[in-house]
């Protein structure tokens, strides 16, 4: 699909009027992400709106963790179409700014934002994890879920933009105990070592690979299942036989102990 096609799409979004705002946002984007607007990996295709193992329940989850309240102010790194952002701030009434490198993805969380009432609490931009174009001490929440590049730059402009006593909310793939596995990753241990050398206190360190089995592959596989002839009238059987597969192997890497998932939740050093 071509970019006009794409933002032709996008302006004829119209939200559906019955069910919970995700499930009402996901009903009106999945025939752009079905015809391959967006990520076109099963894992994005079937997620829908939150692309990231857990979905809501990850955000509410990590959100908790972090407690997130009306008085923050939050940087969503690589926000993707904006699910976790417009969560964080229907639930909790806090400001939320998305960010993310891809500016066809931040059109659309705009287009998503502006439907869904929320323009003035959620608003989104182009940006570099790397190089954030963001004030010192800005916001009082840096929030990433499974997409934290293994990048100590990454790290250093977190710690840039947060205030003082200000929180880091991460969830991140990370390298597994078997020998096999994947050696550029970070450890949790290492994240947690790199965060504490900045200065930071550490709230909450989980390993949550065996929940995201659970709540992130397994979840993913029986939606695509419950769904199977959606999917296969717009993508093909061959595509829904290869997605079952895909996530079928995703379990099986994390079991061996190849990847994980890790979370972490650490606050900010107070002002001097």
């Amino acid at each position: 699909m071509s970019k006009a096609e794409s933002t032709k799409l996008m302006q004829s979004w119209t939200l559906p009027e019955t069910g919970t705002l995700q499930t009402r946002i996901d009903e009106m984007i999945r025939p752009a992400i079905l015809a391959g607007c967006f990520i076109t990996s099963p894992t994005a295709i079937v997620g829908g709106l939150q692309y990231h193992l857990g979905g809501e329940e990850d955000t509410r989850q990590l959100a908790e963790l972090a407690g997130i309240s009306r008085e923050d102010s939050v940087i969503d790194v690589c926000s993707y179409l904006g699910g976790p952002a417009l969560q964080l701030a229907e639930s909790y009434g806090c400001r939320v700014v998305g960010i993310d490198i891809s500016e066809d993805f931040i059109a659309a969380a705009r287009r998503i934002a502006e439907l869904a009432g929320f323009s003035d609490r959620v608003t989104f931009q182009a940006a570099n994890a790397r190089d954030l174009d963001f004030d010192d001490g800005r916001f009082t929440v840096v929030w990433c879920q499974g997409s934290l590049e293994h990048d100590e730059a990454w790290l250093r402009e977190f710690d840039r933009v947060l205030a003082p006593e200000g929180r880091l909310a991460l969830t991140l793939a990370i390298r597994g105990s078997s020998p096999n596995a994947h050696s550029p990753m970070w450890t949790l241990d290492d994240v947690a070592a790199k965060v504490r050398d900045m200065g930071y206190s550490i709230q909450h360190l989980e390993d949550i690979t065996d929940r995201d089995i659970e709540i992130g592959w397994s979840a993913l596989d029986q939606k695509l299942h419950d769904g199977e002839s959606l999917f296969a009238a717009a993508l093909g059987a061959d595509w829904v036989r290869d997605a079952h597969a895909k996530f079928a192997e995703e379990i099986r890497t994390m079991r061996q102990g190849r990847w994980g998932n890790g979370r972490i939740v650490a606050r900010k050093a107070g002002a001097r």
